[in-house]
């Protein structure tokens, strides 16, 4: 993710420029209706207190409060945060954009990408400062598949014409690392499917907007637009999982 950090970094130092109390998340839905289009540029989004101190939120979708059915955020620790243990009983999965996030199994720096399965628990933080992408409740409960992938090791990309991709995971969804090379337009079945998309580095379009890095996209199934990747565009992308929770 050499060619990604710089935005990440400056959006983690203006998270730690605010001064926010510690508050726990009150029953809230936002973006909650899948059937629905969604986006938001994570640049003008206003950060959110978490219950515990040195933790910021920036929610993307949520529905419910502390013990969310479903949230997708960036969440923003401050050197020496931690949240306390606890569980996520339908699953947890991220992707580390900054610094170097930790639990009791392991550090994960930058470009790291982890799921954790339904039911497992553990006690994140973050010695020196992170931010990540993260989603909770989302998984199928018979997914029992702990992953653990960094970005920068060799792995068998699948190279197409214009685009390269990185298999994060594969079975009832698919996630991947898009790394675009020419201008392109995206395949049609992402979009039929339902597709989520974080744009890493980069931009694309979809004839009206240009989202540049760090939009969230959301996009139902079945929809019609057609997205133009522009050269260099890094993105994370996942399908296939929205049908589900209709």
């Amino acid at each position: 993710m050499d060619n990604t950090t710089s935005y990440w970094q400056e959006l983690y130092s203006k998270s730690q420029e605010l001064a926010l109390p510690q508050q726990a998340c009150t029953e809230l839905v936002l973006n909650h209706d899948l059937g629905l289009p969604a986006e938001v540029q994570t640049c003008n989004a206003d950060w959110q207190p978490s219950p515990a101190k040195g933790v910021k939120r920036l929610l993307l979708e949520r529905m419910g409060g502390e013990k969310a059915t479903r949230a997708t955020s960036i969440v923003s620790y401050a050197p020496g945060s931690y949240f306390e243990p606890h569980a996520h009983p339908k699953g947890e999965e991220f992707l580390v954009l900054s610094g170097t996030f930790s639990d009791e199994y392991g550090d994960y720096p930058a470009g790291t990408y982890v799921r954790n399965p339904p039911g497992t628990r553990h006690k994140p933080y973050s010695k020196d400062g992170c931010m990540i992408f993260v989603k909770l409740q989302q998984f199928r409960m018979t997914d029992n598949e702990r992953v653990v992938i960094k970005l920068n090791e060799k792995r068998p990309d699948e190279a197409k014409l214009h685009y390269n991709l990185k298999t994060l995971f594969k079975d009832y969804e698919r996630v991947e690392i898009v790394n675009v090379k020419e201008n392109c337009t995206l395949p049609e079945a992402w979009m039929t499917l339902g597709a989520e998309i974080l744009i890493l580095a980069g931009s694309i379009s979809d004839g009206n907007q240009v989202f540049t890095t760090g939009s969230w996209l959301r996009l139902p199934v079945n929809t019609p637009a057609k997205l133009t990747a522009l050269k260099n565009a890094t993105f994370y992308l996942k399908f296939g999982h929205l049908g589900d929770e209709l």
